[in-house]
């Protein structure tokens, strides 16, 4: 995931898509790598930029150039800053990472393939939560790993991914997440599942409250790349 990475190297973030994502995720980083020392977390260069064009509908328009002109000035003024690995705080986004040079694409920590080695590992099934434009797109189906790993792969009905994207802009608009963990619970019920994919960097606020909320009862569990990132990172500052 972040091989090659030394310590004492830098850490760059895309974020701005929402604003609110990309700092949780920030959060998120500290929340497990603040140690006994603060001076051995990582150093982490965040750059928020909220202007980004919705990328569910410049994608699904094939309207995507400006979308990717301003992912890779994105991705180049992060690396002016000497950043070793890139996150990019948006999975939607993931679909124009063929078309970005290799020079910086090489830098990119593809949150697809996070979520693609956790739930090979896994070996169970997980209900997939993404905007309708990553669906659309056909981005998790088109992961070189999708044939290996569909059969662990849950994905909503057209009625419930419309409820789900629709979830997904309330937390764009800054709503307040608790109240949407009981839609998550029945929605786990309902495809017969206990467990939980972000495939969409908003949620992963949710999936906070969602966690935090479960080791009540310990009865689900989820994958979110971003705190997988997080525990990555963590135990490089060790």
């Amino acid at each position: 995931m972040l091989t090659g990475r030394q310590k004492g190297s830098v850490l760059g973030i895309v974020g701005g898509m929402g604003p609110r994502a990309s700092a949780e995720f920030l959060s998120t980083i500290y929340e497990y790598c603040l140690g006994a020392r603060g001076q051995v977390a990582p150093r982490i260069f965040l750059d928020s930029d909220p202007t980004f064009p919705d990328r569910t509908e410049a994608l699904l328009a094939h309207a995507d150039e400006d979308l990717i002109g301003q992912l890779m000035r994105a991705l180049e003024r992060l690396r002016g800053f000497g950043v070793s690995h890139i996150v990019i705080c948006c999975i939607t986004i993931h679909y124009l990472l063929p078309r970005i040079p290799v020079e910086l694409r090489q830098h990119v920590v593809s949150l697809l393939d996070v979520i693609f080695r956790a739930v090979a590992h896994s070996r169970k099934r997980h209900l997939l939560f993404c905007t309708k434009g990553t669906r659309q797109l056909e981005l998790f189906q088109s992961h070189r790993q999708w044939q290996q790993t569909r059969d662990f792969f849950v994905l909503p009905d057209t009625r419930d991914q419309e409820s789900i994207h629709d979830l997904i802009y309330e937390i764009k608009r800054g709503c307040d997440v608790r109240p949407m963990i009981s839609f998550l619970e029945e929605l786990l019920g309902r495809y017969q599942v206990n467990s939980l994919i972000i495939g969409c960097t908003e949620t992963h606020i949710l999936a906070k409250q969602f966690a935090t909320a479960q080791r009540r009862i310990n009865a689900f569990s989820c994958i979110d790349p971003l705190v997988i990132i997080a525990r990555a990172l963590a135990q490089e500052s060790l």
